[in-house]
């Protein structure tokens, strides 16, 4: 079978295991619709699992996923795509109660790419994650993707008992930026959300997300804009630097809680008798210039990669 519709709409799942499962590698003429289905309490796997590489037209739209311990959504598409009419719309969808302390993620949206394949920005597929609801799931990451085509916003997150909401697996090189505006982080302030994002700012190999403006409500009604701050507050330091900085205080320690990372063009200086106090698995990613006396003093986790 190379084409056909599914359409599951207006259904109530609950059971043990997973409710739906579509694995069509090469039908590539169908296309894949949930829409306003009920998918209430599971024990392992995720409630719906689509591997499809080559379905054009998936639209996953005003279901309710809740109590479901093994997961909500675990999608899988081709990462690279010729088709005009290539559609992947998540929208309106609410996640609740979902997960457990063990789980990687809640929802992961995941790209294949064979061993030859390249990542063309021309030939990315466009995916898009709108104003779905996630409350109160509890996993390592909400939302996990693979996949450089995948559109973030008016989306609300607030999963305080999740370590993180959205990490990226996308390589810098390939797509340097993914795009996240216009969502609610259940915070106020970048350096809040960034604590909620796995990027570049935690993993120099992976794509930066690009969340300004963010909402400051759940409503999403008002809004904010800003990036990162090197200077987080009285001696604390971290994030990609947009000028060039020279650190000389000696009288106390600088605490790093975010990776230093000096973009080409800017310049570090570290000055004789400054100490550096790094959080866990942080350190100094240079791409451009960085200048250190041999007096300075780096400790607890210190690594610095020079590209």
């Amino acid at each position: 079978m190379t084409s056909a519709t599914i359409v599951l709409r207006s259904n109530r799942f609950r059971c043990g295991s997973k409710h739906v499962q579509l694995a069509w590698p090469r039908c590539n003429e169908t296309s894949v619709t949930l829409h306003q289905n009920t998918f209430r309490h599971n024990n392992f796997y995720a409630a719906v699992e689509l591997y499809l590489p080559s379905v054009p037209l998936v639209h996953i739209t005003e279901n309710t996923f809740v109590n479901l311990q093994g997961g909500a959504l675990s999608l899988t598409l081709n990462g690279v795509t010729d088709s005009g009419d290539y559609s992947v719309v998540l929208s309106d969808n609410l996640f609740t109660a979902v997960g457990s302390e063990y789980l990687e993620s809640i929802v992961s949206v995941d790209c294949t790419y064979s061993a030859r394949q390249t990542v063309d920005p021309a030939h990315v597929p466009n995916i898009s994650l709108i104003r779905n609801d996630f409350y109160f799931n509890l996993a390592s990451t909400t939302l996990v993707t693979s996949c450089a085509g995948l559109f973030v916003t008016e989306n609300a997150f607030v999963n305080p008992g999740a370590t993180r909401d959205y990490e990226v697996r996308v390589h810098y090189e390939d797509v340097a930026t993914m795009f996240a505006p216009l969502n609610y982080w259940n915070a106020t302030t970048f350096d809040e959300i960034a604590a909620r994002i796995y990027d570049y700012a935690d993993d120099e190999y992976i794509s930066v997300v690009q969340v300004s403006p963010w909402y400051l409500d759940r409503n999403r009604t008002q809004t904010a804009s800003g990036g990162n701050r090197f200077f987080k507050g009285p001696f604390e330091i971290g994030g990609r630097m947009d000028t060039d900085i020279t650190l000389s205080s000696t009288e106390q320690p600088y605490r790093v809680t975010q990776n230093i990372i000096v973009p080409h063009g800017r310049r570090l200086v570290i000055e004789a008798g400054v100490t550096l106090l790094f959080a866990a698995d942080r350190g100094i990613i240079v791409e451009g210039e960085c200048m250190l006396s041999l007096l300075s003093v780096f400790t607890y986790r210190t690594f610095a990669i020079f590209q």
